[in-house]
């Protein structure tokens, strides 16, 4: 059986929406270069699924994570 997905619940952030959940454009530019963030690219485009994000966060909460970006 295929899977289907509905497009209306899968929401993507760029790093403006991301800068609205972490207060700072400059910090979600920084996380979509951090090893181990979820982000998807497609073409120029770095995106991360809201879902993801949480599911990150989630598993990060009470941790210091390292936002130097990966090399």
């Amino acid at each position: 059986m295929e899977r289907r997905i509905n497009p209306a619940s899968v929401r993507m952030l760029t790093a403006r929406d991301l800068a609205e959940v972490v207060g700072n454009l400059g910090l979600a530019y920084r996380l979509f270069n951090t090893q181990g963030f979820p982000t998807i690219r497609l073409g120029k485009r770095v995106l991360v699924r809201e879902e993801s994000l949480y599911a990150w966060l989630r598993a990060n909460e009470g941790q210091r994570v390292d936002v130097t970006p990966a090399q």
